[in-house]
């Protein structure tokens, strides 16, 4: 994370005043709040729906995708906002915190077999933690 933000701190600034739609950007930020979703109701799916919870304790490939292609599509939307559109590094403080938190939940479920429902809570945390990063960053942006 410090990596990527110093990388942010020397890039150009370029002031435009261009106009286009920020699809991925937009995309990230669903992608982000679709996380946070799924983090929040797999444990109530698991207490009140035993079948439909076991799906999704069963497929951790699901979160997997979701986690990697937030990864991807976000750095580029951050970066972009960042260099395109502010200067401002609370977006991808706020994201990449998200993420971190994201993956080590998932560390925690796959390398430590922990399903206590404190992961699930980290899990939730970090997709609110990377939405409000996406969303902040789209604000700044327009």
């Amino acid at each position: 994370m410090v990596y990527i933000c110093n990388r942010i701190t020397e890039m150009k600034v370029r002031k435009n005043t261009h106009k286009h739609k920020h699809y991925s950007e937009q995309l990230s930020v669903f992608l982000s709040v679709l996380c946070a979703v799924h983090c929040i109701i797999t444990p109530v799916l698991v207490v009140l729906l035993p079948v439909a919870g076991a799906y999704f304790e069963e497929y951790h490939w699901i979160e997997y995708i979701i986690i990697s292609s937030v990864f991807v599509l976000g750095t580029s939307s951050i970066l972009h906002g960042y260099k395109f559109h502010h200067q401002n590094k609370i977006p991808a403080f706020v994201f990449f915190g998200g993420l971190i938190l994201l993956t080590a939940a998932s560390i925690m479920k796959l390398v430590f077999n922990v399903n206590e429902m404190s992961v699930h809570l980290i899990s939730g945390i970090g997709g609110i933690a990377s939405g409000f990063g996406q969303l902040y960053n789209l604000k700044l942006s327009k």
